[in-house]
């Protein structure tokens, strides 16, 4: 991958990340974020000028992630291993016999 490959890779999940933030920070409220650290609602309405966006390109430049907290993250190793089982399974069945007359 090129410089600018992985320059545009990283841009797209901090936009991610971004849009997760502020959706939840919608859901949840401003009020509620500000009272639950200690600032004013004002305060954080401001980070939507720009300060979210720029920890989010942190972010994805120390290539950490942002999930909901009902997401599921595992190891690439263990997906791969996950797809190898799914695929072997699916051969396994396009080998198999059609029905035996009686079914």
């Amino acid at each position: 991958m090129t410089a600018s490959q992985l320059n545009a890779e990283r841009d797209a999940r901090a936009r991610e990340f971004e849009s997760l933030i502020l959706n939840r920070l919608l859901s949840v409220g401003q009020k509620t974020v500000a009272d639950a650290i200690g600032v004013s609602e004002s305060t954080v309405s401001r980070w939507k000028e720009g300060e979210i966006e720029r920890w989010c390109k942190v972010l994805a430049l120390l290539e950490l992630q942002v999930v909901p907290m009902s997401a599921q993250c595992h190891p690439s190793e263990y997906i791969q291993a996950l797809k190898t089982l799914a695929e072997l399974g699916l051969q396994a069945e396009k080998k198999r016999p059609g029905p035996l007359g009686w079914d």
